[in-house]
């Protein structure tokens, strides 16, 4: 695999920061996005770059897909500091920031054969491909929500929010979303469902949600907080199954589509995993913001300034110097 995959692959490092909270971490990340009062319903500008375009003007962008397990692998070559925020199911398609937490920012969706296109929007802070990749649900950093066409560029916004989060498209369309009192002062922040023609339905009627997580039968993974504790439940039309009271200082908790494994990272100590709801914890090394493939057999990880793809046994798959992104994975943060 490290042949497979370049001169840029290298065993994973053992040391790795320690990491804040997700309590101390959302009003930093809340202050950097509060930029002002929703006011456009479009993108001011699309720019549209052949390959040949973007490799004149040193903006080229590489997508290196690799067989990863049962996943595919995509890495992103790309310049300067553009972060990766989503990689479509087939993945042919990365969109990536200029920057976050700016009162505005460039949206670029970068293809398979070098093409991209730039849409100008007032701040970025995530996206997510829908599942057939054909639009691309994007947040900007006033919490407002907007569809774009990643072929076009073509787009226009399709609620007002404030949200936070990274949007989550589910298999029908709707948006997963988190609803927030404001971006400057998110007291409340809940789960609410976005549906294509824009009726907004809450899913939980929590204090402090921090994810949601569409699952293959339809319910919803939702994690949440309460008491001081971090919790993992299963939200159906009618009742809440608690999958998982996790130990604390757990953040950034994912849960994969078949809601039995859930990741998470524990100050100081890395990357844990739990296999089934009542399961004991495994520890599966260093690393951090951990994110699921869309078939949950594989998890992948942030490593020093690196990627490294992991079984579930935490075995490595493989270890990149580039940022990477497992096709069709959902709700993963940049």
């Amino acid at each position: 695999m490290s042949a497979l995959l370049g001169a840029d692959l290298r065993r994973p490092s053992l040391a790795d920061g320690r990491r804040l909270g997700l309590v101390t971490l959302v009003p930093v990340a809340l202050a950097l996005l509060a930029i002002g009062i929703v006011s456009a319903d479009r993108p001011s500008e699309v720019l549209r770059l052949t390959s040949a375009d973007a490799a004149r003007s040193g903006a080229l962008i590489g997508l290196l897909p690799h067989r990863v397990g049962s996943s595919s692998l995509l890495e992103v070559q790309a310049p300067g500091a553009a972060v990766l925020l989503a990689v479509s199911a087939d993945g042919a398609q990365a969109a990536l920031a200029d920057q976050l937490g700016q009162p505005s920012g460039t949206l670029t969706v970068a293809h398979g054969d070098g093409s991209q296109i730039r849409i100008s929007l007032p701040g970025l802070a995530s996206a997510g491909f829908s599942a057939d990749a054909s639009w691309l649900a994007v947040l900007d950093g006033r919490g407002a929500l907007w569809r774009i066409d990643p072929a076009t560029g073509a787009g226009v916004q399709i609620g007002a929010g404030p949200y936070l989060g990274s949007p989550v498209p589910a298999a029908d369309g709707s948006l997963l979303l988190l609803s927030v009192s404001s971006v400057e002062a998110p007291y409340r922040s809940r789960v609410v469902r976005l549906s294509p023609a824009g009726a907004v339905t809450p899913v939980t009627s929590d204090d402090l949600d921090y994810a949601a997580y569409p699952l293959v039968d339809g319910d919803v993974a939702v994690v949440s907080h309460a008491s001081g504790r971090t919790l993992v439940r299963r939200v159906t039309a009618d009742a809440a199954l608690l999958l998982a009271d996790l130990e604390p200082g757990a953040f950034n908790v994912v849960v994969a589509a078949d809601g039995r494994h859930i990741a998470y990272e524990l100050g100081g100590r890395g990357i844990e995993l739990l296999d089934r709801p009542g399961a004991n914890v495994r520890d599966l090394g260093p690393g951090s913001h951990p994110c699921f493939a869309a078939d949950g057999t594989s998890l992948l990880v942030r490593r020093g300034l690196g990627t490294a793809a992991l079984a579930l046994d935490g075995s490595v798959l493989a270890v990149t110097q580039r940022q990477a992104g497992l096709a069709g994975a959902v709700g993963c943060l940049p």
